[in-house]
């Protein structure tokens, strides 16, 4: 919302509008001062205070409706062209009457408000509109001024104008002075519109590549775990690239009898069912800070511990946690699969160990992979497959951390390949 090119319409509306609004506060101020204090301020024309505090007046009154208008639709992305409209019309009306007021030639208010105008205008509207904008302001202000210069109407009727101060004789367009004075401007005015439209190509380019960025951002975070892409935003390669020995809680989980239940089920079922599944288990494992390491078919590996770490103990909490959770979640995806025609509804089984293990990207130079290796994994993995369906299973290494929180029930110990010796596991009661 810092750029004004990604401002809806109604909120440029409103921020041109806003501006002006203030700006009418302060000219009421202004004439206030010069009202209450007129020998302080002997240029002023006293008798035109009350005219021009009137139109300042009706045109601040007329810019706080727009704004308002321009808030209640700030939200809506659809161009607003009647309210763009009737913004720039009011706008172009508010430099017409000051360049007037003070005169076109004998103020340095009038010139900085043109410049001003065309700023503002340009960085938050068209060049088209604003271009609208200048010719109106030019076409307007020469009319004033040529009446001026015939005498029909006052110049620069906020002062009181002689030809010592300001000057009535400096009423002519093209008089030498006058006329280096128009060149200046529309000098300065072409500069400034050749700064901002390359500001605005190039905000606009960076607004498309920042786009494009976002939407492969958001593909890549699907692809790979959410800590990953974070260190990837935050620039920490060197911490994804190199490869560390962590203790980490590692967690396994798969569906019982899935083959079978996969030449069961139509293809069609069998899709949205194991996308159903697995979206949700990725939504209870972000909500415990896992990282995702994989999914194999319809096996899940997940671990704690990196790229971000926290204590061995916190690990081991949300990974069990995490666990019960999935397990409960299955009996609410049951019930809702069994209401939609699902004769084959998935079980699961989940094994939790917790050991040193090798985390890093392996792979090859041209893809890597970040995951962990090594025989505390395939322990997890292996206590994973002894585990019974709508359970969950632990090693004697996670109970450790989790057995004062955790109500589990010891199993004895078990075999597993890869163990020098037997394992103590222990079920978690959920």
């Amino acid at each position: 919302m810092n750029n004004p090119l990604a401002w809806t319409p109604a909120v440029r509306c409103m921020a041109a509008s806003g501006i002006n609004v203030v700006f009418a506060l302060l000219y009421l101020a202004v004439y206030a001062y010069a009202y209450w204090y007129p020998d302080a301020n002997p240029e002023v024309n006293q008798a035109f205070l009350p005219t021009a505090a009137g139109v300042v007046g009706l045109t601040g009154f007329a810019m706080s409706l727009l704004s308002w208008i321009s808030y209640r639709l700030r939200l809506r992305p659809s161009p607003t062209p009647g309210l763009t409209l009737a913004t720039v019309v009011l706008c172009t009306w508010v430099v017409i009457f000051s360049t007037y007021f003070y005169g076109l030639f004998t103020h340095l208010y009038a010139g900085v408000a043109i410049v001003a105008a065309w700023v503002v205008g340009l960085t938050l509207f068209s060049a088209r509109e604003m271009g609208v904008n200048l010719l109106s302001t030019l076409v307007f202000n020469s009319i004033l001024m040529m009446g001026a210069h015939a005498g029909q109407i006052p110049y620069a009727p906020f002062f009181n104008t002689t030809s010592t101060s300001i000057g009535q004789i400096n009423t002519g367009l093209m008089r030498p002075m006058n006329a280096i004075t128009l060149l200046l401007l529309g000098v300065v005015l072409a500069i400034v519109y050749f700064i901002i439209a390359r500001w605005k190509l190039r905000e606009k380019e960076l607004l498309a590549v920042g786009e494009t960025l976002g939407k492969a951002n958001a593909i890549i975070s699907r692809y790979v775990a959410a800590q990953l892409a974070d260190e990837v935003r935050n620039g920490n390669y060197e911490a994804l690239e190199r490869h560390e020995r962590r203790k980490l809680t590692l967690f396994f989980s798969d569906i019982k009898d899935f083959s079978t239940a996969a030449d069961a089920i139509e293809p069609e079922d069998l899709s949205f069912l194991l996308n159903d599944y697995l979206s949700e288990m990725t939504l209870i494992a972000h909500r415990y800070g896992a990282t995702i390491d994989k999914f194999v078919g319809d096996a899940i590996m997940i671990f704690f511990g990196a790229p971000q770490s926290s204590s061995d103990r916190d690990q081991a909490l949300r990974a069990v946690h995490m666990g019960i959770d999935m397990q409960k979640s299955m009996h609410v995806l049951r019930q809702k699969w069994a209401e939609q025609g699902i004769a084959h509804p998935f079980h699961i089984r989940i094994g939790i160990n917790t050991g040193q293990a090798s985390v890093g990207a392996f792979g090859s130079q041209q893809r890597l992979e970040y995951t962990a290796i090594g025989r505390q994994v395939n322990l997890a993995a292996r206590i994973q497959a002894h585990c019974q369906p709508d359970h969950v299973l632990i090693s004697h290494s996670t109970w450790s951390l989790v057995r004062d929180i955790v109500v589990c029930v010891a199993k004895g110990s078990a075999e597993f390949q890869g163990s020098h010796e037997p394992v103590q596991i222990f079920e978690v009661s959920l």
